[in-house]
């Protein structure tokens, strides 16, 4: 009965309610790379970003503490995609910036960000720029940097610099053809907002070829947002909470550690 009445098409319909998405990201010391502006979608319609592209609008950064303002433009390659033309438009580490929309048809939309502060990286059991072999024998490699501030965590990530991992012996090939690796991986969302350091499992690398590790310092609004995934019966996710003033999305930002890892990892 409970799967009958659960697919029934003939259920009451809802009302759309169509709303702007926004998912923007700001990285100190770089110009703006990427606010992306899309309309909800009908669930019974195909999931397009073409389709549901916001083109058009006026999209402004604007500083709240700081002296700025670069006005986005529209990237006609990429539904959706605004970006900044201005090199001289560089996001600051401990400021704060407001995104402000306003569609053609006179929607509006208001977001804002502060930026965490610098840090370093200050220690790794993997030596920069050294050739690894692969020790699946081994449990983890250890990281640690200094402190940040104004942030809500830390993302440590690890990145593939290859396009494909060359000279893999074939009885390693599996683990690149079967379950091919992305691009780059970010892992232990939500360590504790004080916590410098991580450790890294050998699981997580399996792959090879030359490999970067990473820490970002991420802002309150995109740590809340990563971790809203609440520990109950079934695995329910409560709803969703936003920061963006009258729609939907993230507007968030990231300052990158200096001192990043890169190693080889041969089988």
């Amino acid at each position: 009965m409970l799967y009958i009445t659960g697919c029934d098409e003939s259920a009451s319909p809802f009302d759309y309610n169509k709303q702007i998405v926004v998912t923007g990201m700001l990285e100190s010391g770089r110009m703006i790379d990427t606010v992306k502006l899309l309309y909800t979608g009908e669930v019974d319609k195909i999931a397009s970003s073409a389709n549901y592209a916001i083109r058009n609008a006026v999209v402004k950064v604007i500083g709240v503490d700081v002296l700025f303002e670069d006005s986005l433009v529209y990237d006609p390659l990429n539904p959706g995609r605004y970006h900044s033309i201005n090199p001289s438009k560089i996001i600051l580490p401990t400021k704060t910036y407001r995104l402000e929309v306003k569609t053609q048809d006179g929607k509006s939309v208001s977001a804002v960000t502060t930026v965490p502060d610098t840090f370093s990286l200050v220690y790794s059991s993997l030596i920069n720029n050294s050739t690894v072999k692969y020790n699946s024998g081994k449990t983890v490699n250890f990281f640690a940097w200094t402190a940040s501030r104004l942030h809500g965590t830390y993302l440590p990530t690890i990145s593939s610099l290859d396009t494909n991992a060359p000279r893999i012996l074939k009885s390693f090939m599996r683990d690149t053809t079967m379950d091919p690796p992305p691009d780059k991986i970010g892992y232990r969302v939500g360590l504790p907002k004080e916590q410098t350091y991580t450790e890294l499992p050998w699981i997580v690398l399996r792959y090879y070829g030359k490999t970067r590790f990473d820490v970002f310092a991420v802002d309150e609004n995109y740590n809340a947002f990563l971790n809203q995934f609440v520990t109950t019966q079934g695995g329910e996710l409560k709803e969703i909470r936003y920061t963006v003033q009258g729609g939907l999305g993230v507007f968030w930002a990231r300052t990158l550690a200096k001192g990043a890892i890169t190693v080889n990892i041969t089988p």
